[in-house]
């Protein structure tokens, strides 16, 4: 296994905006727990839609099953708001509407991305990754999409670093919303600040104010696409935070200048704990919450986000890079992260091709962790209920009311598992995600 430079999934560095974690970088630190498990039956997805090669290890499906009644979310249009979706990717040309698609960056935002204007360039990779989950192609090539009927629209709302503005993000979710869109996905929290505040002790008026500001913006424009009929779905983080009792804030640090700073309970993360949207936590394949996964009175639901390689001692593999998500990869991302050879093929086994037998490009598949591809598999059930023509107000307690229930482990935690008034827990909402019928 080759070990190769991606974005962390630890926050202690530098926090990035996007709530993932990619296994490239190997053998990260995050290991799984087991307290409070509710097995999951992974052994049954593939009878749904046959014929994909790679179907066989997207275990994180198994939440789909209804034999004889695939999904499809054909008619359904999903609006990903990311870092771009590379409509290049056989598993998702078929299914990228590029008359729809937009880019909202600008300023400095373009001094980091040359392309910062083209929706179908994501020099991050984030936006491939989440497009795949929902709408890959059943083609006999590579893997399944949860909803690969569904039609995706790339509102480019983050540069090639992996930074969301409060601009950008308010812009593309009124522009979902106007594009009357069933589904918009966003796997991110807004920057520059993990916690808003309006009474942090150590901000500065103009810190104050700026935060103020920008969560209106965010706020209005979630309730604006609410109003509108659009079913709203984000991740809820990956710092292993406590959303509801968190009172120091490390993630901001790098706009604040201060360090650790202090903040309050009644902070708030965006866009994880807006009234308008599905919050989804990360579980992993056990049913277990991943460690990473944030968890509140906000979590509405959870799924799986995956888990990432481990190793045991003396370095032998204990888990391999198959706990992750497996999704779609851009290749030119690929090819900057070293991540292929020279010819094309993949240097790392967390990697994997599908190149046609008769000539054609090949497609490229890598294995992701976190909450920012647990939201999309939520993004596509919720897809699939608005293809049924179910409400888009109705699909939040549909998802919530199907969900598999998991309780607060019985031993004590360092993150308080509590219960949620109306049922439900802080760690896994009101549980498991499982397709109503």
């Amino acid at each position: 296994m080759v070990s190769i430079k991606a974005p962390a999934c630890t926050p202690r560095r530098r926090r990035r905006a996007l709530a993932a974690c990619a296994t490239l970088f190997l053998l990260l630190g995050a290991g799984s727990t087991t307290a409070g498990a509710a097995s999951a039956n992974s052994s049954s997805h593939g009878s749904l839609l046959p014929g994909d090669p790679l179907q066989s290890k997207q275990w994180y499906l198994s939440w789909q099953n209804r034999p004889g009644s695939p999904s499809t979310g054909k008619g359904a249009s999903v609006g990903i708001i990311d870092t771009g979706v590379d409509a290049s990717h056989p598993d998702l040309a078929a299914a990228y509407d590029s008359a729809s698609s937009k880019s909202f960056l600008s300023g400095g935002s373009c001094n980091r991305d040359t392309a910062c204007d083209d929706p179908t360039y994501d020099g991050f990779g984030h936006g491939t990754s989440v497009a795949g989950i929902i709408a890959a192609a059943v083609d006999g090539h590579g893997i399944v999409g949860a909803a690969p009927g569904a039609r995706i629209v790339s509102l480019k709302a983050g540069d090639r670093t992996g930074t969301f503005s409060a601009d950008a993000v308010s812009q593309a979710i009124r522009y979902g919303a106007d594009e009357h869109l069933s589904v918009l996905v966003m796997s991110f929290t807004v920057d520059p600040w993990f916690r808003y505040c309006d009474n942090a002790p150590a901000d500065t008026a103009e810190q104050r104010g700026e935060q103020k500001a920008d969560l209106e913006k965010v706020t209005s424009a979630l309730k604006y696409a609410a109003d509108h009929g659009v079913v709203l779905v984000t991740a809820a983080g990956n710092e292993a935070y406590d959303l509801d009792h968190g009172t120091s804030d490390p993630y901001s640090s790098g706009w604040s200048g201060q360090g650790e700073r202090p903040v309050t309970d009644q902070c708030v993360t965006m866009p994880a704990q807006s009234d308008d949207v599905i919050t989804v936590g990360a579980i992993t394949e056990k049913g277990a919450r991943s460690s990473y996964s944030n968890v509140g009175a906000a979590l509405d639901i959870v799924t799986f986000g995956g888990e990432p390689p481990l190793a045991g001692p003396g370095g032998a593999v204990v888990q391999g890079p198959g706990s992750g998500i497996l999704t779609t990869a851009s290749a030119d991302r690929l090819r900057e992260l070293g991540a292929l050879n020279d010819d094309g093929s993949p240097r790392t086994d967390e990697v994997l091709s599908d190149c046609p037998s008769g000539g054609g490009s090949c497609r490229y598949y890598w294995y992701q962790i976190g909450t920012s591809f647990a939201a999309p598999q939520v993004a596509a059930a919720a897809a699939e209920l608005r293809s049924r023509e179910v409400p888009a107000g109705d699909v939040k307690k549909q998802l919530t009311t199907s969900a598999t229930p998991i309780s607060c482990p019985s031993e004590k935690q360092a993150l308080a598992c509590e219960p949620i008034t109306g049922g439900g827990n802080t760690w896994y909402g009101a549980g498991a995600l499982r397709l109503p019928r």
